[in-house]
Protein backbone atom coordinates (compact mmCIF):
# COMPACT_ATOMS: atom_id res chain seq x y z
CA UNK A 1 0.00 0.00 0.00
CA UNK A 2 1.25 3.58 -0.85
CA UNK A 3 2.56 5.29 1.91
CA UNK A 4 5.41 8.28 2.66
CA UNK A 5 8.55 7.48 4.38
CA UNK A 6 10.79 8.70 6.20
CA UNK A 7 14.93 9.02 5.62
CA UNK A 8 14.92 6.00 7.92
CA UNK A 9 12.19 4.39 5.81
CA UNK A 10 9.49 4.40 8.91
CA UNK A 11 6.18 5.52 7.76
CA UNK A 12 6.72 8.98 9.15
CA UNK A 13 6.82 12.13 7.12
CA UNK A 14 10.36 13.47 6.60
CA UNK A 15 12.05 15.75 8.14
CA UNK A 16 12.58 18.05 5.76
CA UNK A 17 8.57 17.29 4.91
CA UNK A 18 8.13 18.50 9.04
CA UNK A 19 10.87 21.23 8.50
CA UNK A 20 8.75 22.83 5.75
CA UNK A 21 5.37 22.56 7.00
CA UNK A 22 6.38 24.05 10.41
CA UNK A 23 7.78 27.11 8.54
CA UNK A 24 4.30 27.54 6.47
CA UNK A 25 2.77 27.72 9.84
CA UNK A 26 4.84 28.98 12.88
CA UNK A 27 2.53 32.14 13.05
CA UNK A 28 -0.37 29.88 13.64
CA UNK A 29 1.79 27.73 16.06
CA UNK A 30 3.60 30.40 17.86
CA UNK A 31 0.20 31.82 18.84
CA UNK A 32 -1.46 28.41 19.56
CA UNK A 33 1.80 27.34 21.72
CA UNK A 34 1.42 30.45 24.01
CA UNK A 35 -2.39 29.59 24.53
CA UNK A 36 -0.79 26.58 26.45
CA UNK A 37 0.91 29.41 29.17
CA UNK A 38 -2.75 29.74 30.27
CA UNK A 39 -2.33 26.24 31.67
CA UNK A 40 0.91 27.02 33.66
CA UNK A 41 2.43 23.54 33.03
CA UNK A 42 5.54 22.35 34.98
CA UNK A 43 6.36 19.15 32.75
CA UNK A 44 5.25 19.00 29.26
CA UNK A 45 5.29 15.32 27.53
CA UNK A 46 5.00 16.22 23.74
CA UNK A 47 4.13 12.41 21.95
CA UNK A 48 5.17 11.39 18.87
CA UNK A 49 8.05 14.41 19.07
CA UNK A 50 9.73 13.84 15.89
CA UNK A 51 12.70 16.32 14.99
CA UNK A 52 11.40 18.40 18.26
CA UNK A 53 9.64 21.43 16.29
CA UNK A 54 7.04 21.81 18.67
CA UNK A 55 9.31 21.79 21.32
CA UNK A 56 11.42 24.33 20.25
CA UNK A 57 8.31 27.01 19.87
CA UNK A 58 7.43 26.54 23.22
CA UNK A 59 10.77 26.81 24.07
CA UNK A 60 10.95 30.64 23.42
CA UNK A 61 7.27 31.00 25.26
CA UNK A 62 7.29 28.63 28.42
CA UNK A 63 8.93 29.56 31.87
CA UNK A 64 12.73 27.56 32.36
CA UNK A 65 11.36 26.16 35.56
CA UNK A 66 8.80 23.94 32.89
CA UNK A 67 10.40 20.59 32.04
CA UNK A 68 9.96 19.05 28.52
CA UNK A 69 9.64 15.69 27.78
CA UNK A 70 10.18 14.04 24.39
CA UNK A 71 8.98 11.05 23.24
CA UNK A 72 9.24 9.12 19.51
CA UNK A 73 9.70 5.91 18.48
CA UNK A 74 12.17 6.95 15.61
CA UNK A 75 15.68 7.27 16.85
CA UNK A 76 17.03 9.62 13.88
CA UNK A 77 14.38 11.88 14.45
CA UNK A 78 15.28 11.96 18.59
CA UNK A 79 18.61 12.42 17.80
CA UNK A 80 18.20 15.47 15.56
CA UNK A 81 15.51 16.36 18.18
CA UNK A 82 18.32 16.34 20.73
CA UNK A 83 20.65 18.70 18.88
CA UNK A 84 18.19 21.20 18.46
CA UNK A 85 17.71 21.40 22.61
CA UNK A 86 21.46 21.24 23.31
CA UNK A 87 21.19 25.46 24.40
CA UNK A 88 17.79 25.33 25.59
CA UNK A 89 18.06 26.48 29.46
CA UNK A 90 15.87 24.15 31.11
CA UNK A 91 15.32 20.54 31.65
CA UNK A 92 14.95 18.10 28.80
CA UNK A 93 14.75 14.48 28.00
CA UNK A 94 13.80 12.48 24.88
CA UNK A 95 12.95 8.74 25.36
CA UNK A 96 12.75 6.55 22.21
CA UNK A 97 9.23 4.49 23.18
CA UNK A 98 6.71 3.04 21.05
CA UNK A 99 4.00 4.64 22.41
CA UNK A 100 1.28 2.10 21.62
CA UNK A 101 3.09 -0.87 22.35
CA UNK A 102 4.50 0.49 25.31
CA UNK A 103 2.45 2.85 26.54
CA UNK A 104 2.56 1.74 30.26
CA UNK A 105 5.92 3.43 30.11
CA UNK A 106 4.95 6.86 29.82
CA UNK A 107 5.75 9.54 32.11
CA UNK A 108 4.02 11.50 34.22
CA UNK A 109 3.22 15.18 33.60
CA UNK A 110 0.42 17.76 34.12
CA UNK A 111 0.41 18.65 30.02
CA UNK A 112 0.89 16.16 26.87
CA UNK A 113 0.79 17.23 23.24
CA UNK A 114 -0.47 14.92 20.83
CA UNK A 115 -0.09 16.36 17.50
CA UNK A 116 -0.70 14.43 14.29
CA UNK A 117 0.13 11.19 15.95
CA UNK A 118 -3.49 9.30 16.47
CA UNK A 119 -3.59 8.09 12.76
CA UNK A 120 -0.60 5.68 13.59
CA UNK A 121 -2.27 3.84 15.84
CA UNK A 122 -4.64 0.87 15.29
CA UNK A 123 -5.74 0.92 18.73
CA UNK A 124 -6.17 4.73 19.65
CA UNK A 125 -8.67 4.00 22.54
CA UNK A 126 -5.94 2.10 24.67
CA UNK A 127 -3.43 5.16 24.02
CA UNK A 128 -5.99 7.64 25.46
CA UNK A 129 -6.14 5.65 28.78
CA UNK A 130 -3.03 5.07 28.90
CA UNK A 131 -1.89 8.75 28.93
CA UNK A 132 -5.01 9.66 31.17
CA UNK A 133 -3.80 7.73 33.80
CA UNK A 134 -0.36 9.46 33.64
CA UNK A 135 -2.02 13.04 33.97
CA UNK A 136 -1.13 14.58 37.02
CA UNK A 137 -3.54 16.80 39.22
CA UNK A 138 -5.24 19.21 37.25
CA UNK A 139 -3.53 18.69 34.11
CA UNK A 140 -4.52 18.18 30.27
CA UNK A 141 -3.90 16.24 27.30
CA UNK A 142 -3.83 18.57 23.63
CA UNK A 143 -4.72 17.05 20.86
CA UNK A 144 -4.45 18.34 17.26
CA UNK A 145 -5.08 16.47 13.93
CA UNK A 146 -5.51 17.09 10.38
CA UNK A 147 -7.79 15.52 7.73
CA UNK A 148 -6.81 14.90 4.39
CA UNK A 149 -10.52 15.12 3.22
CA UNK A 150 -10.51 19.17 4.99
CA UNK A 151 -7.02 20.19 3.07
CA UNK A 152 -8.24 22.36 0.11
CA UNK A 153 -6.79 24.15 -2.69
CA UNK A 154 -8.12 26.15 -5.43
CA UNK A 155 -9.55 27.94 -7.99
CA UNK A 156 -10.34 24.25 -9.50
CA UNK A 157 -13.31 23.44 -11.41
CA UNK A 158 -15.76 20.29 -9.87
CA UNK A 159 -15.03 17.96 -11.99
CA UNK A 160 -11.22 18.04 -11.95
CA UNK A 161 -11.00 18.29 -8.04
CA UNK A 162 -13.32 15.45 -8.00
CA UNK A 163 -11.10 12.92 -10.05
CA UNK A 164 -7.72 14.11 -8.10
CA UNK A 165 -9.78 13.70 -4.80
CA UNK A 166 -11.56 10.25 -5.76
CA UNK A 167 -8.28 9.15 -7.04
CA UNK A 168 -6.23 10.15 -3.85
CA UNK A 169 -8.67 8.85 -1.54
CA UNK A 170 -8.77 5.35 -3.42
CA UNK A 171 -4.96 5.29 -3.33
CA UNK A 172 -4.19 6.17 0.55
CA UNK A 173 -7.53 4.63 2.12
CA UNK A 174 -6.56 1.45 3.06
CA UNK A 175 -3.04 1.83 4.00
CA UNK A 176 -2.37 -0.16 7.72
CA UNK A 177 0.48 2.08 8.89
CA UNK A 178 -1.48 5.36 8.99
CA UNK A 179 -4.85 7.22 8.20
CA UNK A 180 -4.82 10.51 6.25
CA UNK A 181 -8.66 10.24 6.86
CA UNK A 182 -9.03 10.23 10.70
CA UNK A 183 -11.06 13.37 11.93
CA UNK A 184 -14.09 10.74 12.20
CA UNK A 185 -12.85 8.22 14.24
CA UNK A 186 -10.78 10.52 16.56
CA UNK A 187 -13.51 12.74 17.08
CA UNK A 188 -16.08 10.61 18.11
CA UNK A 189 -13.10 8.47 20.64
CA UNK A 190 -12.42 11.65 22.18
CA UNK A 191 -16.21 12.99 22.41
CA UNK A 192 -17.00 8.96 24.08
CA UNK A 193 -13.86 9.18 26.42
CA UNK A 194 -13.82 8.93 29.68
CA UNK A 195 -12.26 12.52 30.25
CA UNK A 196 -14.27 14.64 32.64
CA UNK A 197 -13.98 18.22 30.67
CA UNK A 198 -13.68 17.87 26.49
CA UNK A 199 -13.52 20.43 24.90
CA UNK A 200 -13.25 19.85 20.81
CA UNK A 201 -13.08 22.56 18.18
CA UNK A 202 -11.79 23.19 15.02
CA UNK A 203 -8.67 25.93 13.86
CA UNK A 204 -8.60 26.85 10.32
CA UNK A 205 -5.71 27.70 8.54
CA UNK A 206 -5.72 29.50 5.17
CA UNK A 207 -3.51 31.41 2.71
CA UNK A 208 -4.33 33.34 -0.30
CA UNK A 209 -2.08 34.55 -2.62
CA UNK A 210 0.60 36.10 -3.13
CA UNK A 211 2.11 33.52 -0.97
CA UNK A 212 5.36 34.05 1.07
CA UNK A 213 8.39 31.54 0.35
CA UNK A 214 8.24 29.40 3.71
CA UNK A 215 4.41 28.57 2.54
CA UNK A 216 5.19 28.24 -1.45
CA UNK A 217 7.71 25.38 -0.35
CA UNK A 218 5.08 23.75 1.92
CA UNK A 219 2.26 23.65 -0.84
CA UNK A 220 4.97 22.32 -3.28
CA UNK A 221 5.35 19.59 -1.32
CA UNK A 222 2.03 18.89 -0.58
CA UNK A 223 1.39 18.85 -4.16
CA UNK A 224 3.75 16.77 -5.01
CA UNK A 225 2.72 14.18 -2.50
CA UNK A 226 -0.62 13.97 -3.54
CA UNK A 227 0.60 13.62 -7.51
CA UNK A 228 2.73 10.91 -6.19
CA UNK A 229 0.02 8.47 -4.80
CA UNK A 230 -2.97 9.60 -7.06
CA UNK A 231 -3.49 8.21 -10.67
CA UNK A 232 -1.65 8.66 -13.84
CA UNK A 233 -4.71 11.19 -14.50
CA UNK A 234 -5.53 13.02 -11.34
CA UNK A 235 -1.32 13.26 -10.87
CA UNK A 236 -1.53 15.54 -14.49
CA UNK A 237 -4.53 17.12 -13.19
CA UNK A 238 -2.64 18.38 -9.83
CA UNK A 239 0.84 19.23 -11.57
CA UNK A 240 -1.09 21.14 -14.54
CA UNK A 241 -2.65 23.41 -11.15
CA UNK A 242 0.29 23.78 -9.70
CA UNK A 243 2.24 24.86 -12.46
CA UNK A 244 -0.35 27.45 -13.42
CA UNK A 245 -0.95 28.65 -9.83
CA UNK A 246 2.25 28.27 -7.50
CA UNK A 247 4.67 30.40 -10.05
CA UNK A 248 5.53 34.01 -9.90
CA UNK A 249 3.10 36.28 -11.45
CA UNK A 250 0.21 33.70 -11.11
CA UNK A 251 -3.70 34.32 -11.06
CA UNK A 252 -4.96 34.42 -7.61
CA UNK A 253 -5.68 31.01 -5.31
CA UNK A 254 -5.60 29.75 -1.98
CA UNK A 255 -5.17 27.38 0.41
CA UNK A 256 -7.04 26.12 3.65
CA UNK A 257 -6.72 23.27 6.02
CA UNK A 258 -8.68 22.46 9.01
CA UNK A 259 -7.91 20.56 12.27
CA UNK A 260 -9.66 19.26 15.27
CA UNK A 261 -8.17 20.75 18.54
CA UNK A 262 -9.30 18.60 21.40
CA UNK A 263 -8.69 19.68 25.02
CA UNK A 264 -9.12 16.91 27.54
CA UNK A 265 -8.86 16.65 31.33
Amino acid sequence: MNVWYNETGRPLSSTSWLNAHHRAKLKERTAFARSLLDMRPRRIVDLGCGPGLWLETLNGIVPPDCEFVGIDSDSAALDEAKSRAKEWERSVQFLNVDIEKSSQNLPEADMFLAFNLFPYFTHPEKVLTAVKSRIAGSGRLVIRQYDGALLRFGPLDQGRRGRIEMSLHTSVMGSSEFQHYDLDRLFQLLASSSFENKHLEFELFQRASPYPEDFLQYVNNTIDWMARYAAEDASAELKRWQSEFLCRGSPPSYFVEVDLVGWLS
